[in-house]
């Protein structure tokens, strides 16, 4: 447990084995402490070094010889406490590029772009990020939803509106004919519509839109999200979802 918490804190499997070595023998040369910590000759010297430099141990010369010796254990607060300053100092630095990193992933975002997302955890991966993108006011078109997906995803998905609806972000929602159980329960969602698709134009894939990006979604077998970023795919997806909202049934 202890070597756990160290190794936790930074200190390697090596550094781990001298200190605590050298805490029971308390003060020696190098060759009690190898042979007690189990290290390579040639690497005590170097791990003695790197312990010295984080505070952990210290040494003397007497008649001419080195001797090594543990700091008090409360030292080790003293290092956690440097790497928490060292780390707050990162964190500020960090700050001052993330204007220019975001500039340049802004820069990027805008051009048109494909991606796949497979399984479970693909499809749950894409929803994330499609509520991170949505903003307040925002809406996401969906249209053709199946009933195999409330069979699959219907957990989650009732949390993910939860969490839509915390948003203010609308969503209008044609399901399949055989879907009205779950499209009643959605109903009852704020910031939601819901409409069923004539049987005739129904077909084995669902489809979101929202903003830039067009995703077309199969659940049957292994699910599979194909997702497009593009403004003129979107406008055209949005202009056949108009047609098909007017034409399906409330």
């Amino acid at each position: 447990m202890y070597e756990e918490l160290l190794a936790e804190i930074g200190l390697t499997k090596s550094e781990i084995a001298v200190y605590f070595a050298l805490l029971e023998i308390g003060s020696s040369t190098t060759g009690p402490i190898i042979k007690k910590a189990g290290i390579a000759s040639g690497k005590a010297y170097l791990i003695l070094d790197k312990l010295i430099l984080k505070g952990l141990v210290t040494h003397v010369i007497k008649s001419g010889t080195k001797y090594y010796q543990a700091k008090d254990p409360e030292q080790l607060l003293d290092y956690m406490d440097e790497k928490e300053k060292s780390l707050i100092k990162k964190k500020e630095k960090l700050k001052k590029i993330i204007p220019v990193l975001k500039a340049q992933y802004e820069e990027q975002k805008y051009k048109p772009i494909a991606e796949v997302y497979e399984g479970v955890k693909g499809f749950k991966t894409f929803y994330e990020s499609a509520l991170k993108e949505l903003k307040k006011g925002d809406t996401i078109y969906i249209m053709g939803v199946p009933k195999k997906a409330n069979e699959k995803f219907e957990g989650y998905l009732v949390e993910w509106n939860k969490r839509r609806i915390q948003k203010n972000i609308k969503m209008k929602i044609i399901y399949n004919h055989d879907c009205k159980e779950d499209g009643v329960k959605r109903e009852k969602m704020k910031y939601t519509e819901v409409r069923y698709m004539n049987q005739e134009l129904e077909t084995p894939a669902w489809i979101d839109i929202f903003k830039d990006y067009v995703v077309t979604i199969n659940v049957h077998g292994t699910p599979v999200c194909f997702l497009i970023k593009n403004k003129e795919s979107s406008d055209s997806y949005k202009k056949h979802f108009d047609i098909l909202w007017k034409q399906s049934k409330k």
